[in-house]
């Protein structure tokens, strides 16, 4: 009786690892197209002799994992795995994710333009994410096979060792290879967001216009400046000023300016309720999605994977009109925004917490009831706000995001 037990046991633990076997080969079986794919389409030619010699390194690891298959009575499978799913974001739409609605005012103000370098970032971070699953679903195969009474037990756990140190490599070349990869991509991307800003301020140089301003800040930035490694730090700068651009041209919204660690952006308001009621929910909206993209995209590379600090941003909008001037007479020379709002928006950011999105009263009373609920009204008391609301000569209100 024991031993028809132990044969039964020893037969599903077998048809479990061929199960876990076939499940990291769908992996690869769709590696091979991706790598295929990533080789051609990349603009970083640095990147396509690494790839290259990774499609042969796939093609010798499924053979690898085909083998241990058919050693233990399984059939190796033909199937790919949806390699799309692990890493996509809400708080990264792009390209034909994204919205009908945003999509549209994007291209119109030539956001297309960033397609190709944004979308190489996004790639970028992709491969690094799979290689890393991968490297982890190898770690996880050879302990199961640790485990389990099986024919030429140490032969297969060789084989997949060798596979699973191609894929540390692998790993640790995006990890070396990232920085540089970034600053060639940078200044296209960056240069493409202010560029979008600047070109619709142009159209209303020397006069009023009214506009919601988001201040997005890092908490603590300060502190990282005095005990990061410089290049430590210009790397969290550029991966949050990146991000936060990102996030604002997704959302339709215009990217000013860079300041030290902030990024200030704006949304066009308008006169028209329904429209008005539109871009304050946007805004918000916007808020919103960059402190999601901080904690979902650049935490999980950099804090997990990099071991860099964790980062916590903050974010103040407040809405008003404004003036629009260009310093200088050339059509190229730098436009800016001067007002009351551009002011209140930045005090309400130094006030708001971490991971926080605070707002002014103009803001809060042009959103949806739904949206307002979201919301509670800040209270400082130790007399750091003596900003006016000049329609009532009252204290401006200070509304932040609830808990």
């Amino acid at each position: 009786m024991y031993s028809r037990k132990s044969f039964d046991k020893k037969t599903q633990l077998l048809s479990e690892l061929v199960v876990k076997l076939n499940e990291v080969l769908s992996t690869e079986n769709a590696s091979l197209d991706r790598i295929i794919s990533r080789i051609d389409q990349t603009p970083i030619q640095e990147a396509k002799p690494r790839l290259k010699q990774h499609l042969k390194e796939t093609n010798i690891q499924k053979s690898r994992l085909k083998r241990i298959i058919i050693r233990l009575g399984g059939k190796p499978t033909d199937v790919k795995a949806d390699l799309s799913l692990p890493f996509m974001s809400a708080a990264m739409p792009m390209g034909n994710n994204l919205p009908k609605n945003v999509k549209s005012n994007t291209e119109d103000n030539g956001l297309e333009d960033s397609v190709p370098e944004e979308y190489e970032l996004v790639e970028m971070k992709r491969d690094f994410a799979l290689k890393h699953d991968e490297l982890v679903a190898y770690e996880s195969l050879i302990r199961q096979m640790q485990m389990t009474d099986m024919p030429r037990q140490d032969e297969s756990i060789s084989l997949l060792e060798k596979s699973m140190h191609e894929e540390e490599l692998m790993v640790y070349w995006y990890k070396m290879h990232t920085p540089l990869i970034l600053d060639n991509l940078w200044p296209k991307m960056i240069h493409t967001s202010v560029r979008r800003g600047q070109n619709f301020l142009l159209n209303h140089i020397s006069s009023k216009i009214p506009l919601i301003i988001i201040y997005a800040d890092l908490v603590g930035s300060t502190k990282m400046s005095m005990t990061l490694p410089v290049e430590n730090l210009v790397t969290i700068i550029r991966a949050f000023a990146h991000q936060m651009s990102h996030v604002v041209d997704s959302h339709g919204g215009y990217v000013l300016k860079y300041a030290g660690d902030g990024v200030i952006s704006f949304f066009p308001d308008c006169v028209n309720n329904k429209k008005k009621y539109h871009a304050s929910d946007m805004s918000v909206q916007c808020g919103k999605s960059m402190i999601n993209a901080v904690k979902e995209e650049i935490n999980t590379i950099l804090h997990k994977i990099y071991r860099y600090p964790e980062l916590f941003p903050k974010i103040g909008i407040d809405a008003g009109e404004n003036a629009i001037v260009q310093f200088g007479y050339d059509q190229h020379s730098p436009i800016d925004i001067l007002g009351y709002s551009m002011n209140i928006a930045s005090k309400i950011t130094s006030l708001t917490g971490a991971n926080k999105v605070s707002i002014g009263g103009n803001v809060y009373e042009s959103l949806d009831r739904k949206l307002q609920r979201e919301f509670h009204e800040l209270s400082i008391s130790d007399g750091r706000w003596k900003y006016i609301n000049y329609g009532t000569d009252k204290l401006y209100k200070v509304y932040t995001l609830n808990s």
